[in-house]
């Protein structure tokens, strides 16, 4: 018995030996196919005439097109548009079809990538299956090529995921939005926010800020009457740019929700006047730092008060922190060279 572990156990050493073997040179050749890969690819950005690679293996061709992919996000323009030509005229724009379909999930990923980069219309069928399967990866993956390839199209497609799937994060969501740039999104964006839907209206109203804010900034402003999730409203006071509004934001400054008098802080800071001092006084001794930050901040932007006002009120403070907060605003006001004991 002895026997037959010992050679079990050496026949399994070998057997990893091997492998770690194969998996050198193979790293080994594939970085030396790169050199060649890159060179060809930077020729392609530069000249849009057609360019020959060497054959590509199987094997080899998810590492071909996650090279191709990282330098296809850098580029934008003609260069972009060489960059893909490359790909069709080597056949491997359908390759990538091929691979999409019958790949592990991470060729699929990298071909999901490459056909949105490359606009495959032809994918769009099994890209929209995939971005409504319940993998949170996958979905999301498919979703953004679709926004690559037809941005409109893919928005009005994807409206309930974006809304509703809370596996996609509104961070990675705010990164295509940001990309697709706010004319494109506008439209999509107030189509949400007008529809008010019930589940994942938060989501939206996060997402509200890369869109164009004169067409998202009224609605936005409605929820101050009409909702009480702490969210919503202090995502709305991000929008407050009107004295008219000044009630909704000293109504909030009393909310429950330290986030959301921290927003009513930020929205008098923008729109108060020295009528706001009393709110923002009391803002200034609230037991959130965050809170007592903005409002002293608030403090020294509101119309009509002087840097000498405020280190009267300063010096006035009965509340320690508050006078230590308001220092510290006072020291970072445009005016650098107050003084104060």
């Amino acid at each position: 018995m002895a026997l037959v572990a010992l050679a079990a156990a050496l026949l399994l050493l070998a057997w990893i030996l091997v492998v770690r073997l194969r998996g050198r040179r193979r790293a080994e050749r594939i970085a030396r196919q790169e050199e060649t890969w890159r060179r060809a690819m930077h020729e392609a950005m530069e000249r849009p005439v057609e360019e020959r690679l060497p054959p590509i293996a199987d094997g080899d061709l998810p590492e071909f097109l996650m090279l191709w992919n990282r330098l296809q996000e850098t580029q934008r323009g003609p260069a972009a548009e060489n960059m893909s030509q490359l790909l069709r005229d080597n056949g491997l724009d359908k390759r990538a079809m091929a691979l999409l379909r019958s790949g592990s999930v991470r060729s699929r990923l990298i071909a999901m990538s490459t056909l949105g980069f490359v606009g495959a219309e032809e994918a769009w069928p099994e890209l929209e299956a995939i971005a409504g399967s319940s993998s949170a990866m996958l979905s999301f993956a498919a979703a953004r090529a679709l926004l690559r390839i037809e941005p409109r199209r893919a928005l009005d497609a994807l409206t309930l995921s974006i809304v509703q799937r809370n596996d996609w994060s509104v961070a990675r969501l705010g990164c295509m939005f940001t990309e697709l740039g706010p004319a494109l999104v506008t439209p999509s964006l107030t189509t949400m926010l007008v529809s008010r839907p019930r589940a994942g209206l938060d989501r939206v109203v996060k997402l509200a800020r890369f869109g164009e804010r004169s067409r998202v900034a009224p609605i936005m402003r409605g929820w101050l009457s009409s909702s009480d999730n702490p969210d919503i409203i202090m995502a709305a006071l991000e929008y407050v740019d009107d004295e008219r509004e000044l009630p909704w934001a000293k109504g909030a400054a009393t909310h429950a929700e330290w986030r959301v008098r921290m927003a009513a802080a930020k929205a008098l800071g923008r729109i108060g006047a020295a009528s706001e001092l009393n709110t923002l006084l009391d803002l200034l001794r609230d037991p959130v730092w965050w809170v007592r930050y903005h409002a002293a901040q608030a403090l020294t932007r509101l119309h009509g008060m002087t840097p000498d006002e405020l280190r009267l009120i300063r010096e006035k403070a009965r509340d320690s922190f508050a006078a230590d907060m308001l220092a510290h605003a006072l020291a970072e006001m445009p005016i650098r060279k107050i003084k104060f004991i």
